[in-house]
């Protein structure tokens, strides 16, 4: 905790700019985690969508999907749609 306060504006600049990631301990042992608030916000909502039976299933089948080429590229979705 110590070098971290001594240090803090280098390691918000190292997780703002280089999405660097800090465990803060105290006697040795964890008690914070240091992240940029956008990766953090990224975790927050990968766990909502998780967190839902409807969207790991639609996961698991876009997965099964692209396992067995069943795609369609971006530039037929263009042309279908008049997107050109």
């Amino acid at each position: 905790m110590a070098e971290a306060k001594k240090n803090l504006s280098a390691l918000i600049r190292n997780v703002e700019e280089k999405y660097d990631r800090f465990t803060i301990t105290k006697n040795g042992v964890s008690e914070a985690v240091l992240m940029s608030s956008e990766e953090f916000d990224g975790l927050l909502e990968t766990l909502d969508i998780l967190s839902s039976k409807e969207e790991r299933d639609a996961i698991a089948r876009a997965k099964k999907q692209v396992k067995t080429g069943k795609t369609i590229s971006l530039s037929a979705i263009k042309k279908k749609y008049k997107l050109l």
